[in-house]
């Protein structure tokens, strides 16, 4: 490749001087002056565009890491300097001014449309590099892509899946490269950023005639030291939270709501929680919750429609 680069570029010296000498040294045409000083300034131009392209393919090899980038950069590199190159010659061969605006407005036009994604995707990322909606490491959802940001690229975005076929908060294994132009129309969800807690609920359900006074005060009494640490560490982030942003409340005690349904009586145990954390502690609520249920003869979980009511102990004769 090197090779072909540098036998081009002494083709290109041949020619200027070349065009040099038959322009400065010698009677030929001599009534087309003009026609010789447009040709050797073009030949200039087209040599400092492919010098000029090949130090930028040299710079941008040693600097960027990733070789997509590596790739996009050069090429993107190519077309400006291509489309460069070819408005210095429209501006050295057309000489009147009216139709030199238009042959610039119908090049700019075409690049325009050309490389309207890749110029969205870097509008993109240098609109994520000054407004910081993201960092990498934090989790993210951009329409029905959530996961953590592993890394925020000159065009892409990439994130370490969670969810899709794995029914909880947990990787899925895939990693998605999301082009940079989402964060100029689409909404972005973080989970991390400035509060780095959800809120997050337990379902519970009770056959009618169980004692759900009774279960609500265990559901709670188990929930205690499971997240209350959880709880002073979300309390101290929304304080400081509300030092930025308007917050109406700064509740994040765990709580129990309890809802008449059909066939079951519905309790939804609600807290707060590390994202990461979700499923490994959902899992640690239930077991022990429903641990605790099964020492009860008066608290029956299921619905009515999954119970045989008749072997409820519970039930009146």
């Amino acid at each position: 490749m090197r090779v072909i680069e540098r036998l081009n570029t002494i083709i290109l010296l041949i020619l200027i001087f070349f065009t040099a000498y038959i322009r400065y040294f010698t009677d030929f045409f001599i009534q087309d002056r003009a026609l010789l000083d447009a040709l050797l300034t073009s030949l200039v131009v087209i040599l400092l565009a492919y010098t000029v392209n090949s130090l930028a393919g040299n710079l941008i090899q040693r600097r960027a890491s990733d070789s997509k980038d590596r790739y996009t950069l050069r090429k993107t590199a190519s077309v400006l300097i291509t489309v460069l190159t070819f408005a210095s010659l429209f501006a050295i061969w057309v000489e009147r001014t009216s139709t030199l605006l238009i042959a610039y407005g119908i090049l700019s036009a075409g690049v325009a449309i050309a490389l309207q994604d890749l110029l969205r995707n870097v509008a993109g990322g240098v609109l994520i590099l000054l407004s910081r909606p993201f960092r990498a490491g934090d989790r993210i959802q951009v329409e029905d892509s959530i996961g953590d940001v592993l890394d925020i690229g000159n065009f892409n975005t990439t994130i370490m899946e969670i969810r899709e076929w794995v029914d909880a908060d947990q990787y899925t294994g895939r990693i998605l490269y999301i082009p940079n132009s989402f964060v100029l129309n689409k909404t972005i969800k973080n989970y991390t950023r400035d509060y780095s807690f959800i809120w997050d609920e337990v379902r519970i359900l009770l056959i009618y005639g169980s004692n759900w006074k009774k279960a609500e005060e265990i559901a709670l009494r188990v929930a205690g030291p499971i997240v209350g640490e959880f709880e002073k560490m979300a309390q101290r982030e929304l304080q400081l939270m509300g030092q930025k942003y308007f917050i109406t409340t700064y509740d994040v005690q765990t709580k129990l709501y309890t809802k008449m349904q059909e066939n079951w009586i519905e309790m939804r145990l609600r807290y707060v929680v590390e994202p990461r954390k979700g499923r490994a502690i959902s899992h640690l609520l239930i077991s022990n919750i429903l641990e605790a249920f099964e020492k009860e003869k008066d608290i029956m979980v299921g619905t009515a429609t999954s119970i045989d009511l008749m072997n409820f102990p519970g039930k009146r004769e």
